[in-house]
């Protein structure tokens, strides 16, 4: 299997537990060389998780495909979790000199 299908089954893996915990944004975000996930519903979080290290790049970098954020810092992403179809809406950001993402969840 390519990277780049794991680092997508990564992405799913990370939304799909976002909708099961009833959150509606998870933000991506380097906390030294982790690269930790956090969920949140309005401005209360819900507890973090982590990529795994193997494929941290390659999720930032699918993301950023997906959402089409090559040139601007805003984007979207269709996706189907648990049966349902989502709009991400994808908005990256700088944290400390590294690259940060929020995305928030929207059934379609």
């Amino acid at each position: 299997m390519k990277t780049t299908n794991k680092a997508f089954q990564e992405i799913i893996r990370v939304l799909e537990a976002a909708v099961e915990a009833g959150v509606d944004s998870v933000g991506l975000e380097y906390k030294g060389s982790d690269l930790r996930v956090f969920y949140q519903r309005g401005q209360v979080g819900f507890g973090a998780d982590a990529i795994p290290e193997h494929l941290q790049q390659a999720v930032i970098d699918e993301i950023v495909q997906r959402a089409g954020l090559k040139r601007k810092s805003r984007g979207k992403m269709p996706v189907a979790l648990h049966g349902s179809e989502y709009e991400v809406i994808v908005e990256e950001y700088d944290s400390f000199g590294e690259s940060a993402f929020n995305l928030t969840l929207s059934e379609v």
